[in-house]
């Protein structure tokens, strides 16, 4: 009866040691899986703040170029407008590619931060296809306001290339909005997958 005793306190035991190297185990995956979800996360945001700092470098170009303008016979006060304008899209890029956060913040801000971002980057559009028409407008009645002066077919063809590229600018501009907000709700699954494993 004692043998048996001994048997089982034996096999008991076993199965403890077993049970607390599976334990073991289980928690060196689970941290290999949160360094690698980690270091996934900190790829995505990497890859959302390029995205995110695109707008920024069309914005300094678009600043370079308008003063060309000035040969077709747009005025220096639409310049200035243009890039005043130009200025403001700038500084509201740089204030929302704030929120795209370091990873090395806790997931909760981290969290809170990306989805303040995609939320204030999802709203731009509600200021950005007025702000282009408006553009528009100004450059027509700038470009027509008097009937002399530049050659009309010139005005016309300035006008044509213009609305060219603002709609070509715009497909561009719609794919990068669209890879932007993918990559945060990437980015935002990959964080919750984190704080559920935490």
């Amino acid at each position: 009866m004692e043998n048996k005793d001994n048997t089982l306190t034996e096999m008991q035991e076993q199965m403890q040691q077993q049970m607390q190297q599976l334990r073991e185990k289980l928690d060196k995956q689970k941290i290999v899986n949160e360094r690698i979800l980690k270091k996934s996360c900190s790829q995505t945001a990497s890859r959302l703040r390029f995205k995110a700092n695109l707008p920024i470098l069309f914005g300094v170009a678009a600043m370079l170029l308008v003063p060309s303008l000035r040969s077709f016979g747009v005025s220096m006060g639409f310049i200035l407008y243009t890039w005043v304008l130009m200025l403001v899209c700038i500084v509201a890029t740089v204030l929302t590619n704030r929120h795209i956060p370091q990873m090395d913040r806790d997931l909760v801000t981290a969290t809170r931060e990306l989805t303040r971002f995609k939320k204030i980057h999802a709203e731009w559009i509600k200021f950005a296809i007025p702000m282009v028409i408006v553009w528009v407008g100004a450059l027509c009645w700038d470009l027509f306001r008097n009937g002399n002066g530049d050659d009309p077919l010139l005005r016309y063809s300035l006008l044509a290339g213009i609305v060219t590229g603002i709609i070509l600018g715009g497909i561009l501009g719609f794919k990068v909005r669209r890879d932007q907000l993918t990559a945060a709700d990437d980015l935002l699954s990959q964080l919750e997958d984190l704080h559920r494993d935490q």
